[in-house]
This record gives C-alpha cells, structure tokens and sequence, in this order.
C-alpha cells in the first residue's frame, strides 16, 4: 500500500479524503463519537452556491472529526431536497457508512473523464459550510463532484477539492483524545467484487488487486479501498455481521499509540476487542460500522 504523509495531493494522486456515516440523531451521534474519544464540530448546515450568488441549504446537515489526515463526517437531513431524499432513501437501508469521497489536485478537471467512462458526473457544486475557530467563525469553501443516484451503488461516492485546507485542518481541530491521527482505509461489501474492483478502478483512475477469490483492494496514494463479496468479508474485519449488500462493513483508523486508544476507550466504558496488531469497535459502539484502529499506514492484513 502506498501511504503520503500529506494533507493534498499533487500531479495524479488520489487521496481518500474523508468517509461519511449517515445517521438519524446527530446529537446522538456526536455524543456517542466523544464517548470514543474525538473531538467533534458544532452542526454544519451544507449550502450551495448558485449560478445567482444566492446560497441556499443543499438539505444535508454535518458534524465533523477533523484527523491529523482526512476526517470522519455524520450527516443528517433537513428539509426537502433532493440531498435529503436519498440521504433518507439510505438510511432506510441501515444506519452506519454510506458515503467515501476522494481529492485530486483538480477535481472539477476529474468531470470529462468520468463522463468518457459512462459515470455521468453532474457538474461540480461550488459549496460553502461555516467553520468555528477559536478566532471566529469562517467560510469553508469546497468543490464537490458527484455522479447521479444508482451510478454507485454503495452511496454517496463523490469527490471533494478543498480551497480552504487551511481551515478544515486547523491545528485545534485535529488533537483528539483518542490519539486517532489519520483515515487509512474503509471496507464495503459488495455482491460481485470483479465488477466493483472494475468500477472502482476506473472511477478513481488506479489499478485495482485481487486478494484471492472474492476480495480484492483499490489502493491510493493515501488510502485503501478494500471489497469483499460476504463469504469473505470476516478475513478483514473479523465476526463482521453482514446486513445487506452493498455495505459499508469498517473505516480502518491510525492511531499513534494502540496503547493509548485503548485507555481512553476503557475511561469511557467502550467496549473493544484487541485483534493481531489492531482493536476492533464492533458497530453498535461504532454507529453502525466497525472501527478497525491500528498503527502505521497499512490496515492490518494487507
């Protein structure tokens, strides 16, 4: 796996920028998230710019664990939008991860290739979310990327540019009591992993690799995206119970010290399972997705 020790890309590299759990209480799950030891935003509400200069709510509410590297986000919906019709039209499925995004030096730039690749893309949302430092509150600005419902059949995949980088990743966002540092991977279960290793692949313009019969990996240059058809789905995140297919199974998380991790989990009575090299949340403590935390770049096992 390669891993870069960077916030951005440069040239052709992808990064997994960030991973998004959607939920039915925010509150509660931001209650749940300091119980793990993060340290978590206030309630974002996404606003989108139109052609008109007016910005105006996209229907979706966040709130954010900002890492060293890449961030954790949890999303609501508010209103009627077509945001928040297929953010509730998924969570009817399960409540846990539905949502990966990527980062390329250019990501509007990204639009004509996945169009010669049959994806679609709708054209490139110029959207804004307020961000609270300790010296006031700013504007976070993004450019965002998407493929129409169903293109993707595991959720929201889209990809996201940063021209604010400086402010999402402020120095006191990213400390968290936990000692989570970066997002290293996620696994999804999937059906038929050729045809999602084949998609994945020319979505995100990297090879993809077999890891024997049904399971193979997308890697990035920071980042790693496994699949797994069910039968094989426990090799990567052991007694992995499958609910429905496509599923978001696990967010692989580096944490600087196990030990550490570990401490806080115990302080705050967070049930944990110490694996080869790793510590395993199951998802009913993980908001419906196992958390796989290790140490290092690679998740343990590849």
């Amino acid at each position: 796996m390669q891993w870069t020790e960077r916030q951005l890309p440069e040239g052709d590299e992808v990064f997994l920028d960030h991973v998004g759990w959607f939920v039915a209480d925010l509150d509660g799950a931001k209650a749940q998230l300091e119980r793990l030891g993060f340290q978590v935003s206030v309630e974002n509400v996404h606003m989108n710019m139109g052609a008109d200069g007016v910005q105006r709510p996209s229907g979706t509410i966040n709130r954010l664990s900002i890492l060293g590297l890449g961030y954790l986000e949890f999303l609501g919906a508010r209103g009627e939008t077509p945001l928040a019709d297929q953010h509730r039209a998924q969570l009817g499925r399960y409540e846990g991860l539905h949502l990966m995004a990527f980062n390329s030096a250019d990501v509007p730039a990204e639009a004509p290739r996945l169009a010669a690749e049959g994806f679609t893309p709708l054209e490139a949302v110029d959207m804004r979310r307020p961000v609270q430092l300790p010296d006031g509150d700013h504007d976070g600005h993004f450019s965002v990327l998407r493929v129409p419902p169903g293109v993707m059949a595991e959720g929201r995949v889209q990809w996201c540019g940063h021209h604010s980088p400086d402010l999402v990743w402020h120095e006191s966002q990213t400390t968290h009591p936990n000692g989570i540092s970066a997002l290293t991977g996620a696994l999804w279960v999937v059906d038929d992993v050729n045809e999602a290793l084949d998609r994945y692949s020319r979505f995100l313009r990297k090879p993809a690799k077999r890891l024997g019969v049904g399971a193979g990996c997308v890697s990035l240059e920071r980042g790693m995206l496994i699949f797994a058809e069910p039968s094989r789905a426990a090799d990567f995140a052991p007694g992995l119970a499958v609910r429905t297919t496509p599923f978001g199974g696990a967010v692989f998380l580096r944490a600087d010290q196990l030990d550490a991790a570990r401490a806080c989990l115990n302080s705050n009575a967070i049930p944990f399972e110490d694996m080869a090299g790793s510590v395993l949340i199951r998802p009913a403590h993980g908001l419906g997705s196992t958390l796989i935390l290790h140490e290092g770049a690679t998740p343990p096992g590849l």
